[in-house]
């Protein structure tokens, strides 16, 4: 199968120059997590995400913000290829560009799960044994939200399960959950000017710069009071088609794999169950 088959032709792009503020509305506008990044003559930059933009508050222009390794495929390129660039570079979308070096489409894990895992019935007899993740992080429900999205960025994770008390499974946090409650405030920070040893009376009188900066602001609250509590799980058993069929049906990226009693052993993401694709 080729890339052209399943990729969204003309997605939308930002040229540079371009604004943090920018950015922010056509995210908001279009409910999407990443852009392709143009220059003025329409060549791929990079790309940027809501993510990179909202947990870098201070930075206005936007070109300080992309992300310009990406993976990059053709349209006549096989799937396969795409898949392996995706799981090379551990990103969830390679952009497709003609030999001008211009977008011609997008190609996410989201589009490769909704067009081709979720319709291929031949995937009913391959589990995803082989594919969930078995060593996960986890929050506990009391968990604030500074210290639970720190938690998601050491992890690499776009959403990471909830436990009580007793270690058992009760909701699932992603970033958008974190994020969406956040706000920039602008506070005043100083720092210790440098001096030369010589300026002894500069020393002693400790000289301190203040300066205005932006920051992320999250509310002073648990992981509990935002959590998703309407599990979708997946057991080890279960196939690479059922699983897709889920993700496509509640529009999530990552089911907790649980066995027995509702025991929590996994993880499986998008990510991860298209690897199949490789082993084909």
């Amino acid at each position: 199968m080729r890339v052209k088959t399943l990729m969204t032709k003309d997605p939308v792009v930002i040229q540079l120059p371009a604004t943090r503020e920018y950015a922010l509305g056509l995210f908001r506008k279009h409910n999407v997590r990443s852009f392709p990044v143009v220059n003025k003559e329409g060549k791929l930059v990079g790309i940027i995400s809501i993510k990179r933009v909202l947990l870098h508050p201070d930075e206005d222009q936007l070109a300080m913000l992309i992300r310009r390794e990406v993976p990059v495929v053709k349209p006549d390129d096989d799937l396969k290829k795409a898949v392996r660039r995706m799981l090379e570079m551990d990103y969830r979308r390679v952009l497709v560009v003609d030999d001008e070096g211009k977008v011609v489409g997008i190609l996410t894990v989201g589009d490769i799960v909704r067009r081709y895992l979720a319709k291929n019935e031949k995937l009913k007899d391959i589990t995803i044994e082989p594919y969930y993740q078995r060593n996960v992080g986890v929050v506990w429900e009391g968990t604030p939200l500074k210290a639970a999205l720190k938690a998601l960025l050491l992890c690499n994770a776009m959403a990471i399960p909830v436990i009580d008390d007793d270690g058992s499974l009760v909701g699932m946090v992603d970033e958008t959950d974190i994020l969406k409650d956040s706000e920039v405030i602008r506070v005043m920070r100083s720092t210790a000017l440098a001096v030369s040893s010589e300026e002894d009376w500069i020393l002693e009188s400790h000289p301190t710069l203040l300066f205005e900066k932006a920051e992320l602001q999250l509310p002073k609250k648990p992981v509990k009071d935002i959590m998703n509590t309407n599990l979708v799980v997946a057991t080890p058993h279960m196939s690479v088609y059922d699983v897709a069929q889920k993700m496509v049906k509640y529009h999530i990226e990552q089911l907790p794999v649980i066995r027995g009693e509702g025991d929590l052993v996994g993880i499986v993401r998008d990510m991860d169950i298209i690897k199949v694709i490789l082993n084909k």
